[in-house]
C-alpha cells in the first residue's frame, strides 16, 4: 500500500471534507482506505492506496487540492481584500464567484503543478511557500477593481466574463453537471448564503445552460438575469 497525506489547519475543516467527499467514489473503486484526525491544531487525511491505483488516486488528490487553492483560497483571498459598495450581500457574493471563474482553470493549472507527486501535502504550506505568484495575481486584480458597484455594472460585468464561452453545464432538479454529466460541487468550497445553482453555474466555467426540473425562485431569477438567451430547455419543460 501507499500512503499520501493532506493537512490542512483545523480551523476550516471544509476543505479537507470537500476532498473527501468528491473523491469518495474513486476511494471506494481503488480499494483506498481514508482516514480523518486532527491533532495539534491541524487536520490531516490519510489515504492508504493499493499500488497499481496510486497514481491514479495521487493524481486526482493533486487535482482537488489545486481546485481547493484556485477556489477556497481565491475566495478568502477576495472575501478579506476587496470592500465594494452599492451590491446586496448575495449580489456581492455572485460577484466574488464570477471574479473567481473568470481564470479558475488557469489559477488550477497552476497550482496543480505544485502539487503534482507530493505524497504529504499541506495545502496552507504549499499555498504560503510555493503560490505566492498566485496570490500576487490576485492582488492586482483587487487592486484594479471599483469601489462601487451597481446591480447593471454587476450583470454587464458578468456578460463581459462570459463573452466566447460555449461550453454547455445542465442543471437538474437542485444539481449542476459538466459536459460529461458529472455534478459539480465547486460551490461547497465559497463562503455566503443563496443562489447556489447560479454561483455553482459560474464556477463551472459554462458559457451556456440547459435546464431541467425546478429552480428556486432566487436562482431563476439570476440565472435569467447574467445567462439570458444562453438558456435552453430540456424537453418538456417550457418555462
Amino acid at each position: 500500500m501507499e500512503n499520501i497525506i493532506i493537512t490542512e489547519s483545523g480551523y476550516d475543516r471544509s476543505n479537507i471534507s470537500y476532498l473527501q467527499n468528491t473523491l469518495s467514489e474513486l476511494f471506494g473503486h481503488a480499494r483506498c482506505r481514508a482516514e480523518s484526525t486532527e491533532e495539534d491544531g491541524r487536520i490531516a487525511l490519510d489515504i492508504s492506496c493499493p499500488e497499481e491505483f496510486f497514481e491514479i488516486v495521487q493524481a486526482e488528490i493533486a487535482d482537488r487540492a489545486a481546485e481547493i487553492i484556485a477556489v477556497r483560497y481565491k475566495y478568502r483571498y477576495f472575501k478579506s481584500t476587496l470592500k465594494i459598495s452599492g451590491l446586496s450581500q448575495l449580489e456581492n457574493e455572485i460577484l466574488l464567484a464570477s471574479l473567481i471563474a473568470a481564470d479558475l482553470e488557469e489559477d488550477k493549472k497552476y497550482a496543480f503543478r505544485r502539487f503534482t507527486g507530493l505524497k504529504h501535502i499541506a495545502l496552507d504550506g504549499v499555498y504560503n511557500f510555493r503560490l505566492r505568484p498566485l496570490a500576487g495575481k490576485w492582488k492586482d486584480i483587487a487592486e484594479y477593481m471599483p469601489g462601487v458597484f451597481i446591480g447593471s455594472q454587476l450583470k454587464d460585468f458578468i456578460s463581459y466574463m462570459l463573452e466566447g464561452r460555449k461550453k454547455r453545464v445542465y442543471v437538474d432538479d437542485g444539481k449542476v453537471y459538466d459536459a460529461h454529466y458529472r455534478i459539480l460541487k465547486r460551490c461547497a468550497l465559497l463562503g455566503g448564503e443563496g443562489a447556489r445553482i447560479t454561483r455553482e453555474v459560474l464556477l463551472s466555467g459554462g458559457g451556456e445552460v440547459e435546464l431541467s426540473g425546478r429552480l428556486e425562485e432566487e436562482d431563476e431569477y439570476y440565472l435569467k438575469e447574467y445567462y439570458g438567451d444562453k438558456i435552453f430547455f430540456s424537453a418538456g419543460k417550457t418555462s
